[in-house]
């Protein structure tokens, strides 16, 4: 026996010795090579030492219990020659940053999915607006460290690698990569990886343990989706959707989620209690033919409007020749045959910049189609009159929102910036930070609590402070500005137009005599003030 064990132990050393002969990521994603399993037993029994907790997320990980072989530390970090992250490691030519590019030896589907989404895309903050909140105004300049701790850690931020004055990457004494630090550790669904790829599979799926089971969870999303600008977790917890998901059981069966159930997780037929967000944005589910629909990793299958911007838009998936994609805004998608013409963005020096592209397009997911696939989850749980029913009220708050304060603050902010009123950013005057917040915030929250059946958020967190910034604080900082800059009638011209709307004429008439009176008798009855 320990002749068996000394002559394996030779056998492991020869193969490290042989060093690059097996380490071409092509090669170690072969499980059965024995090559590749020897690799790992050595990975495993070093770090059992130096990581301990590591090793057993991973020992107890789908990948260490696949049935066509494990899926080991070689298997995954494997670096192909010319990689520039690649250093030899104890015998193994590895790197430390995995990428979609290696998950999609794997998972083709999931991360061809995932890459045209709007995740993959979440790193484009860095050329917006909210980074230069987080690069600039909240950080110092040598280390934007607002944005580095808050910002890039959900959306993602372009990993750097150090390197010399002749452009060679700087190696640790381990012989390891150095990365910027300040770009890394990071696992932003976004991020721009040293490979070119875009994405962070890690956001949603936590190494070493990769359990689909963590990413089904609402308290994954909440990593991110949370907060004053994006209260999806907070909307989600006062919806009947996240009651149900919270009263109930994590196990199987009657009142159960089955929620650590491996491999797949069909709604209808695994559980039935209760949706997450995953279950409503990618999950599979049984469809009224008795057929399963897929799951997917494109996060807007599914998603009609634009919560996000200024104003909502309708939004239509343009798929073009190349596989690439684009949503075209609007309530008319774009015809297959037609060209279309899309704001993207390149990296170029270490930076985002915009670029205008126009391409064929050869099949459009309109905005129509990606309500019917939302509306086919629904179906699982709820009849359709309930179903069209919402989305009635779930539209009629998003045009309320926009029509009656975003296109009218928009266009008096527009005349602002173009008179000379207000001057830079928004973030040079009240009045831009104002119209920012309105949109930026409280919109945003009035708009993701009606898509979610958040009514607090829809109202005391949404619309009440959208109303309260638009009508005592927008619209006053306006008018002072107009009076400074000696253009207060073209001012006040253009703002009785919108406020003599019929939405707006409370403001300017009152409620009348006999609705105070009813108010105030009310008021009296129910709190005991006195008339």
């Amino acid at each position: 026996m320990k002749h068996l064990k000394k002559a394996f132990c030779i056998a492991v050393l020869g193969l490290f010795a042989a060093g690059s002969a097996f380490a071409t990521t092509e090669q170690s994603k072969n499980t059965q090579d024995p090559a590749v399993k020897a690799i790992n037993v050595k990975c495993i029994n070093c770090h059992l030492k130096e990581n301990n907790s590591l090793v057993q997320q991973w020992k107890h990980s789908p990948h260490a219990a696949a049935q066509d072989g494990q899926i080991g530390c070689y298997n995954c970090h494997a670096a192909d020659k010319g990689d520039e992250l690649g250093y030899n490691h104890e015998g193994a030519f590895i790197k430390t940053i995995i990428s979609p590019l290696d998950c999609k030896f794997c998972h083709e589907r999931e991360v061809k999915e995932m890459v045209n989404s709007h995740h993959a895309t979440a790193g484009e903050i860095m050329a917006s607006l909210d980074n230069v909140l987080g690069e600039v105004i909240c950080s110092m300049p040598d280390t934007k460290a607002d944005a580095v701790n808050a910002c890039w850690q959900c959306h993602g931020g372009i990993i750097k690698v150090l390197k010399d004055k002749n452009g060679k990457p700087l190696h640790r004494e381990t012989g390891a990569v150095m990365i910027d630090p300040m770009t890394w550790p990071n696992t932003g669904i976004g991020r721009l990886n040293p490979d070119g790829s875009k994405g962070s599979c890690m956001a949603c799926h936590s190494k070493h343990s990769f359990r689909s089971s963590v990413s089904r969870q609402p308290e994954n999303c909440g990593k991110c989706h949370l907060g004053p600008d994006h209260p999806q977790k907070e909307v989600y917890e006062e919806s009947k959707h996240g009651i149900a998901y919270y009263s109930a059981l994590r196990t199987a069966g009657a009142n159960g989620m089955n929620i650590l159930k491996n491999g797949t997780w069909v709604l209808g037929k695994d559980y039935y209690t209760a949706p997450t967000c995953s279950t409503c944005h990618m999950g599979a589910y049984v469809k009224l033919d008795g057929g399963i629909a897929q799951n997917t990793h494109n996060v807007g299958d599914r998603i009609s409007w634009t919560l996000r911007p200024k104003i909502s838009v309708k939004l239509n998936r343009a798929i073009f020749a190349d596989g690439t994609v684009a949503d075209i805004p609007g309530d008319i998608a774009p015809q297959v045959g037609q060209k279309a013409t899309y704001k993207t963005y390149v990296v170029q020096n270490g930076k985002f910049k915009k670029v205008t592209a126009q391409k064929q397009v050869v099949k459009v997911l309109s905005w129509e189609d990606r309500r019917n696939n939302m509306k086919g989850v629904c179906k699982s749980c709820h009849g359709m009159q309930q179903v069209e029913g919402f989305y009635k009220q779930f539209d009629s708050l998003v045009v309320t929102y926009n029509d009656k304060f975003a296109k009218p603050t928009q266009k008096l902010y527009g005349m602002a910036k173009k008179d000379g009123l207000v001057k830079g950013s928004p973030f040079h005057s009240p009045l831009g930070w104002t119209w920012f917040e309105i949109w930026h915030h409280e919109g945003r929250r009035a708009r993701h609590g009606a898509a979610m059946q958040g009514p607090d958020y829809v109202h005391w967190h949404g619309l009440y402070e959208v109303a309260r910034h638009f009508y005592y604080e927008f619209i006053p900082e306006l008018m002072k500005l107009a009076k400074e800059h000696n253009m207060t009638a073209k001012y006040e011209k253009a703002v009785n137009e919108i406020l003599a709307r019929p939405e707006h004429q409370w403001y300017k008439q009152g409620f009348g005599e006999a609705t105070m009176s009813a108010i105030k008798a009310e008021q009296t009855e129910r709190y005991g003030e006195k008339k």
